[in-house]
């Protein structure tokens, strides 16, 4: 069975979005064969269909090959013209998304684009894939159509040699009449419709078909920018910008069109990383004291010598995680931030209670947590009373005790350095 006359409808007359030099090679085996009678036939046995599946890595990531010229559908033409078609990349993408033993995706392409049919399709599909799994893409060559379908994919990885882009659409119609005048056959066509023949390789082309199939491939190049800007997270002016142009390697990544250089070991080594949970953290309780409260006359052991942590890592102590459930590193952050100042407040009470509110600055430069200092203090008056606040308005046996904390301008120092020690928030 001779698949050539079969290639030549798919390609010619036709937007294409594949890569011009492929599109050169393509062209220069089947277009000089197109009607010869002296062409070998290929052979009548059905060829073998391939059989590409994705494999799982042990980190339970699928990795789905994209290799070849991408076509909508391709059967048993497949095996024997580098062809590979959506509908064949679909299952496989479905396939994955569907095991509950796949985590996530790569996208492994190498390819210089192809038919428009089906492509559209699939990278909206992989769009939603991503929903459930993370889809990455390794680029080989990723041009036109296989960087549309590398575009929808969350991180794009291309080695040091490869290259993206070629983002444009091209069409070819080849005008075979001086060739029939030469060899003697002369077509007649009889059509309904003004336009049925519009594209016919036996006519020239006329300038009215021309502007229709210019017009169909400036409308499908505004379709293909705006699905690479919307991707990609680019202005579509940027897109337009690259003019259909090939990028290499670093070259791809400056304009935009990928995220890192590195291979495809490197890319599933990041993306097992991704998908490692995250650690969880440790809530240390904070206790809120008031001055009615607050009592040191409990039996405490004397405190024991810890080593002081620098403020700027007291933070640290106050993380929550009150549940299982990770928190956001920004809900995380501001929840320390509020136990740290919260700490810090307790220690100035604690030592303006105590009576040595001068203390206070030093204790929470130093990094002590509230109990700490409640057990230094302790350690501090052993021999003394007990430290405690009985404030019994007009008793006047201790103006002090009569003095509001908010009024005494030591508190309100420390209070103040603790505000500043804490990025004046």
């Amino acid at each position: 069975m001779n698949f050539l006359p079969h290639l030549a409808g798919r390609i010619l007359g036709t937007p294409l979005l594949v890569e011009r030099a492929r599109l050169e090679t393509i062209l220069s085996v089947v277009g000089p064969r197109i009607g010869m009678e002296t062409v070998l036939p290929l052979p009548d046995t059905p060829p073998v269909i391939r059989t590409d599946s994705p494999l799982i890595t042990p980190d339970g990531i699928a990795v789905i090959p994209i290799h070849g010229t991408l076509a909508k559908r391709v059967g048993a033409v497949e095996a024997v013209s580098g062809l590979i078609g959506y509908a064949a990349i679909e299952e496989l993408l479905l396939d994955a998304a569907t095991d509950p033993e796949v985590k996530a995706i790569l996208l492994d392409i190498d390819s210089p684009g192809g038919e428009v049919g089906g492509v559209f399709d699939l990278a909206a599909m992989i769009g939603e894939v991503r929903q459930s799994k993370p889809v990455w893409a390794l680029a080989d060559d990723a041009f036109s159509a296989a960087y549309m379908i590398a575009s929808a994919a969350e991180r794009i990885y291309v080695s040091q040699t490869a290259g993206v882009g070629a983002i444009g659409v091209v069409a070819v119609h080849v005008d075979e009449s001086q060739r029939d005048v030469q060899e003697g056959r002369r077509y007649t066509t009889i059509t309904a419709g003004a336009h049925k023949g519009d594209f016919s390789c036996h006519e020239p082309l006329s300038d009215e078909a021309k502007g229709r199939l210019q017009t169909e491939v400036d409308r499908l190049y505004s379709m293909f920018v705006a699905a690479v800007a919307s991707n990609r997270g680019m202005n579509e002016a940027a897109v337009r910008a690259t003019e259909a142009a090939l990028f290499f390697g670093d070259n791809a990544v400056a304009a935009g069109l990928a995220d890192r250089l590195g291979t495809i070991r490197d890319a599933l080594a990041a993306l097992t990383v991704s998908l490692a949970p995250p650690k969880s953290t440790t809530q240390q309780p904070i206790t809120t004291i008031t001055q009615k409260e607050f009592r040191m006359d409990e039996q405490i052991p004397t405190a024991e010598a810890s080593a002081a942590l620098p403020a700027s890592e007291v933070a640290a102590q106050y993380t929550t995680a009150a549940t299982a459930t990770p928190v956001a590193p920004a809900v995380a952050a501001a929840e320390a931030h509020l136990q740290y100042q919260q700490n810090a407040q307790a220690i100035v009470d604690l030592c303006a209670l105590a009576d040595v509110p001068h203390l206070a600055g030093e204790f929470i430069a130093s990094g002590k947590t509230e109990e700490q200092v409640r057990k230094a203090l302790m350690a501090r008056r052993e021999n003394g009373p007990e430290i405690h606040s009985h404030i019994m308005p007009g008793d006047g046996t201790d103006a002090r005790a009569e003095t509001n904390l908010n009024n005494n301008p030591v508190v309100v120092a420390c209070r103040k350095k603790a505000v500043e020690m804490m990025g004046g928030k």
